[in-house]
């Protein structure tokens, strides 16, 4: 099956240094090779269900890289690259939030260090190749990740997943808008649902949580390219913050958002 996909052996083994295969990381990264969710987000946001051929096609690559073990244990404590994986995360910084407490993951939703672990902001370390299939416990193959994301891949192979199902937390425009926010009613109870203790503070002592206080360079870059694209730093190429906009405009809000209460 290689060869159909123009692989060498070499490719769709292991790489002992990255953690995962080389022929992985080019179908997760490059749309000319497999790419069934071309109809859906950033563009728009409606379900898209595989054609026939295009199914058969993810399911040939579902087989590419067989589970070995639906029950492997990492080899090694993820949380031991906790630091260095949260450094490694896109930040709003341009928005003046402090880098340290708050960052984008690959699938932009936002996250915060220091999250309550039920808060939409909470986080887990996921294996980007999955541990089940043979991916290795090493820093290039761990990714953090909201936590819904992390229980929504599992052993599911990313670039099989419609990204839309990934874009399980809060978006970088929802985020800021609860910021952005004079309805002081509003903010605390966006705050409550956010944060384990609502407006505290930790977050009174940061600008950040002032309304309409945001850096002038960010003003300005927002009403030039948008609210989402004006906030990220980009440090990883994953996701196109460019995209970010259109794609939170189509996304409906979930009924457990107290944006919909």
């Amino acid at each position: 099956m290689a060869t159909t996909f123009s692989f060498s052996e070499e490719d769709v083994e292991i790489d002992e240094g990255l953690g995962y295969p080389k022929a992985y990381a080019n179908l997760c990264r490059n749309p000319h090779l497999f790419n069934a969710y071309n109809q859906g987000p950033p563009f728009a946001y409606t379900p898209y269900i595989l054609h026939s051929q295009e199914a058969s096609r993810a399911s040939e690559l579902d087989q590419f890289f067989p589970v070995i073990d639906a029950d492997r244990k990492p080899s090694a404590n993820p949380r031991n690259y906790v630091s260095l994986l949260w450094k490694q995360l896109n930040h709003l910084g341009n928005a003046g939030f402090d880098p340290a407490k708050f960052r984008v993951d690959m699938y932009g939703n936002v996250l915060f260090f220091n999250a309550d672990p039920g808060s939409p902001l909470a986080w887990e370390i996921d294996h980007w190749f999955p541990c089940s299939r043979g991916g290795k416990t090493v820093p290039s193959n761990l990714k953090l990740v909201q936590w819904q994301v992390c229980k929504r891949k599992q052993n599911n192979l990313e670039f099989l997943i419609p990204w839309w199902d990934l874009q399980l937390g809060v978006s970088v425009n929802q985020f800021l808008s609860i910021f952005a926010s004079t309805n002081s009613d509003f903010r605390n109870r966006a705050f409550q649902w956010l944060f384990s203790e609502g407006e505290n503070e930790e977050l009174n002592d940061s600008q950040a949580v002032e309304s309409l206080i945001f850096p002038p360079h960010f003003i300005v870059s927002e009403q030039q390219v948008g609210l989402a694209p004006a906030a990220i730093v980009l440090l990883r190429r994953d996701i196109d913050a460019s995209a970010l906009q259109s794609l939170d405009l189509n996304q409906p809000l979930r009924s457990n958002s107290p944006m919909t209460g």
